[in-house]
């Protein structure tokens, strides 16, 4: 199971994920790239026509599929692991915030997703995941007492506080993953999923 959807997180890395195949014509790139688009969300298992979805011209679409994937290869501390629910919580407005309103609902491991916007520090209480739209300074502290895999897609991230954080770098979408900081929020991060990141941060490739 896990090997099946390393796959699909590589599908979803590769240049025709957002739409740079250089086989159609001019002419047919258009049509070439809905199709590939509609035939890869189905494979996944998406519905192409949910509101949210339906206008998957951008790479915000498949970063929210990368990040949903990337999270069936996070543990958190057992406390953390206990229940039925994982919760999702957006923080900050950002393009990216849509697409992962519509993973709610979906099944992660045992959980189920549960999606939120949070706008304090102390609305972090119970979330498992935060994504971020851009650098919250004022949370670090409350970040740092809590068992949270922090998310971003905007660059240099890793130096604001991001654990994965995602690009698109040459058509595709890329990830960086800063273990250190992971660790130290308690989370394990699977061997496979690191062999996946353009980059990830450790001890050993520190300057």
């Amino acid at each position: 199971m896990a090997d099946r959807l390393l796959t699909v997180v590589r599908m979803l890395m590769s240049p025709l994920s957002i739409g740079r195949a250089s086989a159609p014509a001019s002419g047919d790139r258009g049509r070439f790239r809905r199709l590939a688009m509609s035939g890869m969300l189905a494979f996944l298992g998406v519905a192409v026509g949910a509101p949210a979805l339906a206008q998957a011209s951008g790479p915000e679409v498949l970063k929210a599929e990368v990040i949903y994937r990337t999270l069936m290869f996070i543990t958190w501390p057992a406390e953390r692991e206990a229940g039925r629910v994982l919760h999702l919580c957006i923080a900050g407005d950002s393009r990216l915030g849509p697409f992962l309103q519509a993973l709610a609902a979906r099944p992660i491991r045992q959980f189920t997703i549960e999606v939120r916007r949070v706008s304090r520090p102390e609305q972090l209480v119970g979330c498992h995941v935060l994504y971020v739209g851009e650098p919250q300074p004022a949370w670090h502290s409350a970040l740092e007492r809590a068992h949270v895999l922090v998310l971003a897609d905007e660059a240099g991230m890793l130096d604001f506080g991001a654990m994965v954080n995602l690009q698109v770098e040459d058509g595709r979408i890329v990830f960086d993953v800063d273990l250190d900081a992971a660790r130290s929020a308690g989370l394990t991060v699977s061997a496979k999923l690191l062999r996946l990141a353009r980059f990830v941060r450790h001890q050993s490739t520190s300057p």
